[in-house]
């Protein structure tokens, strides 16, 4: 009672009585927040409040409104830290499709608590909605976008679920039943995530590129054993392994007439193809 006087602490009317801090207040931390610890809370909650549970998020709030308090009255270099760093997305920036809220906790729920979900889904053939009893097993985020890892009622295959065309999701009480040998980073390092061509094994490219152009590969690698070796004055041939993926096919063309494939022969034919109907838009 005395220490309620001087702190935001509630009673209830429970016998015997019981004390609470009073939500959406600040969070009494002793010893005080350090700056550094600050600065992790407030990029924390910049960059990972999608990626966690409602409950967590819940949760962490007073630490968040403390770091920002400790934050705003710093008065030297790390105050203005928030100031100098932004995380942007790679490519073209595109705006992110908007998830509906009550989805989002219905999925994050699932996945936190292991349990089905019921869901109204919009593949994407336009007018057509479709009812899933999903097993949720993971949550991945790719260029801005939500995708649900799952299976779908008796069967054992994993399906990628865009969370924006949920339109809406149920809790169910039942726990989900989880495949034996589901990995998420295995299932992600064999290139489910890179729209797979045929079977997205790997493959053995090897292609003509400019030096200039030879810049972005030599400081990000395709592949850890990737060569790149001089071939005139002004083109190099890169040498990797790679998946065979439609992502793939996206990158190489996004170099123009700046690269050639030598290898596969299928992969140049395919892109061959694509470069004569592209030329033929444009000489109309």
């Amino acid at each position: 009672v005395s220490l309620s006087s001087r702190l935001p602490l509630v009673a209830d009317d429970a016998k015997p009585q019981g004390w609470s801090w009073k939500s959406a207040m600040p969070q009494l931390d002793l010893p005080t927040l350090e700056p550094q610890a600050a600065l992790v809370f407030y990029l924390a909650e910049k960059h990972l409040s999608p990626l966690l549970p409602a409950s967590t998020l819940d949760h962490l709030r007073p630490w968040f409104a403390t770091a920002q308090n400790v934050l705003d009255a710093q008065q030297n270099e790390l105050s203005h830290w928030r100031e100098k760093v932004r995380v942007l997305p790679s490519g073209l920036p595109l705006l992110p499709p908007q998830v509906d809220t009550s989805v989002q906790l219905a999925v994050n729920l699932a996945l936190l608590h292991e349990k089905q979900l019921e869901v109204s889904y919009c593949p994407r053939q336009p007018g057509v909605l479709k009812n899933y009893t999903l097993h949720p097993l993971a949550l991945v985020v790719r260029n801005q976008s939500f995708y649900l890892l799952a299976t779908i009622g008796d069967y054992t295959d994993i399906r990628q679920l865009a969370l924006h065309r949920i339109q809406s999701a149920t809790l169910l009480e039942e726990s989900l039943r989880h495949p034996s040998d589901f990995d998420l980073d295995r299932y992600i390092a064999e290139g489910a995530f890179g729209w797979q061509v045929g079977n997205g094994g790997p493959i053995r490219l090897v292609v003509k590129i400019t030096q200039a152009a030879a810049l972005t590969v030599s400081e990000r690698l395709l592949d850890a054993q990737q060569e790149i070796q001089p071939l005139d004055e002004s083109h190099v041939v890169l040498r990797a392994t790679v998946s065979d993926t439609k992502e793939l096919r996206v990158w190489l063309l996004g170099f123009g007439d700046q690269l050639e494939i030598l290898e596969p022969p299928t992969l140049r034919e395919e892109i061959g193809r694509i470069a004569q109907g592209m030329a033929t838009c444009y000489s109309a």
